[in-house]
C-alpha cells in the first residue's frame, strides 16, 4: 500500500516546482529582481519550458521566461502549470540538474 500512496506525482522530486531551498526572491513591482533563473521547468511531451526567477506564494504567480513558440519575458500562474497535462497525462517537470544562471542567458 505504501508504494501506492508514493506514485502520486507531487511526492517525486522532478514535480515540487518550487521550493524553500530555492530562495526564489519575492515578486517586484516594475522590477526585475536580479535576474537569475533560480528553477527551470519543461514540457516533457512537447514545446514549453519555462526559467523562473521570482515567485510570490501568495498569489502563486512567478516572473521569469517562457520558451514556447518564441522567448519572453512574463508572469506565471503556478496553478495552470501544475493542472497541465501533456501527452499521456504526464505533467510539467522539473530540471533537476538546472544550475541558476541570468534569465538574459536562457533560451
Amino acid at each position: 500500500m505504501a508504494d501506492l500512496e508514493c506514485s502520486t506525482f507531487q511526492r517525486r522530486p522532478c514535480y515540487r516546482y518550487i521550493r524553500e531551498s530555492d530562495k526564489m526572491p519575492p515578486m517586484a513591482e516594475g522590477d526585475d529582481g536580479d535576474g537569475i533563473a533560480r528553477v527551470k521547468l519543461f514540457n516533457p511531451t512537447g514545446a514549453g519550458t519555462w526559467y523562473l526567477g521570482e515567485y510570490d506564494p501568495e498569489t502563486r504567480r512567478a516572473f521569469g521566461v517562457a520558451v514556447i513558440q518564441e522567448r519572453e519575458y512574463g508572469y506565471v500562474d503556478m496553478a495552470e502549470l501544475v493542472a497541465f497535462r501533456g501527452q499521456f497525462g504526464l505533467p510539467i517537470e522539473r530540471d533537476l540538474y538546472w544550475t541558476p544562471r541570468p534569465l538574459e542567458e536562457c533560451r
